[in-house]
């Protein structure tokens, strides 16, 4: 069994790492006309949608039941219309405060990715390293999720890569937790995991795919959606 500084340290990688990465493969988008921008928001949109549906919401719904889940759904949301009104609207660029809202669901959503990392070296160490492996490479789209947005609001590279590593801080932090607590309780993972679908799914209605039709008014944001929620099937079963 390892210990509790391994387990943490493992868990900072993973997330931090892995979303540092997807980050770094957005600053390689250049230029491009609002047709291309518009399907490639569409698939963020569409790819994220994808993860809540069929991978944060059943099994927060596994583990916490059906009246869990949807405590867990409505306080997510709760806190993303809290944090619009605290975040300043910006009239030159919309994608900025949706890209800073969805940063703070990604973040959200890696708790429980480190929770379940943190418990499980505690219980295997094969199944922990194995865990850890998924979760690197499932965190890898999720950067390039957050990059996107702000790559196409001309965020500088340095601080997309900031904002992409620290989005994935909280892996480590629920890796500590997990380790720590040995098994967590499945009702508190329920609703963390139920808490991010639920920010997630309100940033995705709300900002991502409103954001991608008004960049190009024909289909391919539509296109970009379903593309996208189909990549997110991938990495969901």
């Amino acid at each position: 069994m390892k210990s509790i500084f391994d387990i943490s340290i493992i868990g900072f990688l993973v997330g931090m790492v892995g979303t540092g990465l997807g980050g770094i493969c957005a600053m390689f988008i250049r230029d491009a006309q609002d047709k291309f921008l518009s399907i490639l928001l569409g698939i963020t949109g569409g790819f994220m949608l994808s993860i809540v549906n069929f991978e944060l919401l059943p099994q927060s719904y596994i583990l916490g039941g059906i009246w869990n889940e949807i405590l867990g759904i409505l306080l997510g949301m709760f806190l993303i219309i809290f944090a619009e009104e605290k975040i300043p609207e910006n009239k030159y660029d919309p994608l900025m405060k949706s890209s800073l809202i969805l940063a703070i669901s990604i973040g959200i959503h890696n708790l429980p990715e480190g929770l379940a990392i943190g418990s499980s070296f505690m219980a295997e160490s094969n199944i922990g390293y194995i865990l850890s492996l998924a979760m690197f490479i499932h965190n890898l789209p999720e950067g390039l999720t957050l990059a996107i947005p702000l790559k196409l609001s001309k965020v500088p590279n340095l601080k997309i890569l900031l904002i992409t590593i620290l989005a994935g801080l909280p892996t480590g932090i629920g890796a500590f937790i997990g380790a720590y607590l040995g098994n967590i309780s499945n009702i508190f993972v329920s609703l963390c995991l139920s808490f991010a679908g639920g920010a997630m799914l309100y940033i995705i209605c709300s900002e991502l795919i409103p954001n991608a039709k008004a960049l190009h008014s024909g289909r391919t944001s539509t296109i970009g959606i379903i593309l996208g929620f189909i990549l997110g099937l991938f990495f969901a079963f």
